[in-house]
């Protein structure tokens, strides 16, 4: 039986587990750094698929 995750979490929760803050990630995702994949907001919340930003990271370096 393989193990579910959680791959959407608020922007609080994935600056700790990414490094970086919520200022600047919110920051970058205004300029449009990141694709909406990645991060979006849901109901006037911002919120980061983990699984995107590892993706998407990877595919930047």
């Amino acid at each position: 039986m393989s193990k579910s995750q959680i791959a959407i979490v608020t922007l609080k929760k994935a600056s700790e587990e990414i490094g970086l803050s919520t200022k600047t990630l919110r920051e970058k995702a205004r300029d449009g750094l990141y694709p909406s994949t990645v991060m979006r907001k849901v109901q006037g919340t911002w919120m980061v698929d983990i699984e995107e930003w590892n993706r998407w990271h990877r595919m930047q370096a």
